[in-house]
């Protein structure tokens, strides 16, 4: 690919002044587009084999936004040295953190926000993929295959909550079906078990909410669902257990170079210096990469909206569902799976997501336009589901590169920084596997540098599953209700979650003690009333668990606070 044609190409397709430079890892891009849709084709317009695409074309007068920071300021973190220094506390940040606390290290994950899972990882499906989608041999391939093989394995060891249900994409003509056979040659190709093209009697026996046009489907068996943010939180808790200092509410701001190695990092804490700093700060990660002086990759946010229905939806399909992509809709967008409807491990419904490229790496707002576009989308698939089964929507921001591939490398610039990014779907999927491999990058640097990196001689991967009562058998549940009586006292109706599941989240080994912690943690408020019955009881509850006020007791982030003031005293 010449880059001067590709210029040429930019001016006759958009009217745009473009700009293209190259070194030996990427290609740069500057200029000015019409809007930000248009500047992300331009740059994937540059994407060439073998490097990476740093796109700096924006739209006229576009000031990308200052990125929200912790409102705490202290020195905390002022004067500390650390082995290995984590950026980012979604699935890659904290499961490479539990995979480096089975070694001898002084580990620090610093996160921004007020809980781990805040970001991407708190905001989607849970699907655990296959990795039938992905055509061509590539980082995701690998570790995607690798990754499903292990979810059995890794979520019994954190005490997660994972099933594998299976998944059906299904076929809207014969022609499709016809074509569909080339899934099959991929499956065997790849290593991807059991995938198999079934008939419209059987995916109608399989599931009878599809549409009456079906004409059969593609069985993929080892699809599976995972709560996102449950199991990130069970990543980031074992590595507390086995050492790793947490930091929350804690934002890089800056880092200071001496030559080829970073000698310090700035935060909102206070500064420290570590031997070892590894990026996994999705939608920032490039940000954070330029911070190092090492920016040679751009991440383009790309925003999904998801519909939460109902546990008892009517007429809902009980196996993971999606339309088969047609021959139009794989050429409107190469780079998104479509969504589906997703039987998630709580046994809600959630439908979607979408995908709209946005200049706003933090922008998690929901619009009229994508809620509905997203059911009108899915219900083709399933036609009977209704409207009034959606309890609740939300978007997540994921953090793909041009390249649309993940990037888990050692900085070719700066000898003590590992990137771990654009890893967005499939990449819950993959964590599992990659995490160990990145965490064997940072320890054969450190050995490289003359550093000993004996084993944790006390490291225990084994993390003991909180209770939850809902489907306990009676004979337990009574049981430890005689132990502990708030184990019977239900709070969230809705949910079936009890006072002493509510207790036990508030007293978790990362120490927070908010709203949406708990909500993540035991589902209070995640139901059909969205928290309208059980949240005055979840304040009282951390407020006395914590010892402060109701006034004190924060809905997230620092300053989130869910009461404005006290109209009396002993609250």
């Amino acid at each position: 690919m010449n880059i001067k044609t590709v210029c040429k190409k930019v001016k006759r397709k958009y009217g745009a002044e473009v700009f293209a430079s190259e070194d030996e890892r990427s290609v740069f891009v500057r200029g000015r587009a019409a809007n930000w849709q248009q500047a992300v084709e331009i740059g994937k317009m540059f994407v060439k084999k073998g490097k990476h695409v740093v796109n700096d074309v924006l739209p006229q007068g576009f000031v990308p936004p200052k990125p929200m920071l912790p409102k705490v300021a202290d020195d905390k973190l002022q004067g500390t040295h650390w082995d290995v220094a984590i950026v980012g506390g979604g699935i890659s940040g904290c499961a490479v953190a539990r995979e480096l606390s089975r070694y001898d290290l002084k580990i620090l994950l610093c996160e921004k926000h007020g809980d781990v899972a805040h970001g991407a990882s708190g905001a989607n499906d849970g699907m655990v993929h296959a990795g039938i989608d992905l055509a061509h041999q590539c980082l995701k391939l690998k570790y995607v295959v690798k990754g499903n093989a292990m979810y059995g394995e890794i979520c019994d060891e954190l005490g997660v909550d994972f099933v594998r249900e299976g998944q059906y994409v299904v076929f809207t003509s014969r022609l499709i079906k016809l074509l569909a056979k080339s899934y099959l040659v991929r499956a065997k190709k790849h290593g991807i078990p059991g995938v198999s093209i079934i008939g419209k009697r059987e995916i109608s026996n399989v599931e009878p909410s599809v549409a009456d046009f079906a004409v059969g489907a593609l069985k993929i068996p080892s699809t599976g669902a995972v709560s996102p943010y449950k199991l990130t939180i069970a990543y980031a808790e074992n590595a507390v257990q086995n050492g790793v200092t947490v930091s929350l509410d804690t934002a890089v701001l800056s880092m200071r170079r001496e030559g080829d190695k970073i000698c310090s990092v700035t935060t909102n804490r206070g500064t420290f210096t570590a031997d070892c700093v590894i990026n996994c700060a999705g939608v920032f990660a490039d940000v954070v990469a330029e911070m190092a002086g090492d920016r040679y990759f751009s991440i383009h946010p790309r925003k999904g909206t998801d519909l939460l229905l109902d546990a008892n939806a009517p007429n809902a399909p009980t196996h993971s569902v999606s339309l088969a992509p047609t021959l139009k809709t794989l050429g409107q967008n190469k780079n998104t799976k479509g969504g589906g409807i997703v039987k998630t491990v709580d046994g809600n419904l959630l439908l979607g997501p979408d995908a709209v490229e946005t200049p706003l790496r933090e922008d998690t707002s929901t619009t009229a336009q994508s809620v509905n576009g997203v059911f009108e989308k899915q219900r083709k698939a399933s036609p009977k589901l209704s409207r009034s089964s959606v309890i609740a929507y939300f978007s997540g921001v994921r953090a793909p590169t041009y390249e649309e591939d993940f990037i888990l490398e050692r900085s070719e610039k700066v000898k003590n920084l590992i990137h771990v990014a654009g890893i967005q779907s499939p990449g819950l999927t993959a964590a599992p596997a990659f995490a160990p491999d990145v965490a064997a990058l940072a320890v054969n640097y450190l050995r490289s540098c003359g550093k000993t990196v004996d084993a944790n001689a006390g490291f225990c991967g084994k993390r003991q599953k909180p209770v939850c009562t809902k489907g306990m058998e009676e004979d337990s549940l009574q049981q430890l209700i005689e132990r502990d009586a708030d184990f019977g006292r239900v709070v969230c109706r809705c949910e079936q979650v009890t006072l002493g599941e509510i207790k036990q989240a508030i007293n978790n080994p990362l120490g927070v003690a908010t709203v949406d912690g708990v909500k993540r943690r035991v589902r209070a408020g995640m139901g059909r009333c969205q928290g309208g019955f059980c949240l005055p009881t979840v304040l009282k509850t951390i407020a006395e668990q914590k010892g402060v006020r109701l006034s004190q007791v924060c809905k997230g982030d620092e300053g989130s606070y869910v009461a404005a003031g006290e109209i009396k005293s002993g609250e």
